[in-house]
């Protein structure tokens, strides 16, 4: 993928609203000054949980206008699964392989956690470190250009 740039957006508990299993941060600062295409994908992520969950896995979903991830039930795309390494605390033991294509035109966003048997998942706490790799549009011009003669 042609990756010139990346950026990392961190996502606060201190500025999460919490309502049950739909984690919510608004007023996100303004990454660039206009909307530019991007992969997104999580770099980091911790879910805490007050009681212990009997599940060993949480699906994370997020609120992201993508142009490379469909799903059968038409619901917002999936961000990570996190695994337990123990039934509180919920990481990422691996790296993340989805990188969902958009842009960094993030005002607000909105994660919902469900186990894997489909049912809510309410943390008590989340923090959340999006990376932001931008396409390189001169090169993808360029690529185009060259491709054209041969289409010609």
């Amino acid at each position: 993928m042609p990756y010139h740039d990346c950026q990392y957006l961190y996502l606060s508990k201190d500025e999460a609203i919490i309502n049950s299993n739909v984690v919510t941060w608004e007023n996100i600062p303004t990454l660039s000054l206009s909307s530019r295409e991007c992969y997104i994908s999580v770099a980091a992520i911790n879910v805490v949980f007050n009681a212990n969950q009997a599940h060993s896995d949480i699906i994370v979903k997020g609120t992201l206008p993508t142009m490379n991830y469909k799903s059968t039930d038409n619901s917002d795309p999936i961000l990570a699964i996190l695994h337990a390494t123990d039934s509180k605390v919920f990481d990422l033991n691996i790296e993340n392989p989805i990188h969902l294509f958009s842009n960094d035109n993030i005002k607000n966003f909105k994660m919902t956690l469900t186990k894997s048997n489909g049912n809510a998942a309410t943390p008590s706490a989340c923090h959340v470190l999006l990376k932001i790799d931008y396409v390189d549009q001169e090169k993808q011009q360029e690529s185009f250009l060259r491709e054209l003669p041969k289409r010609i």
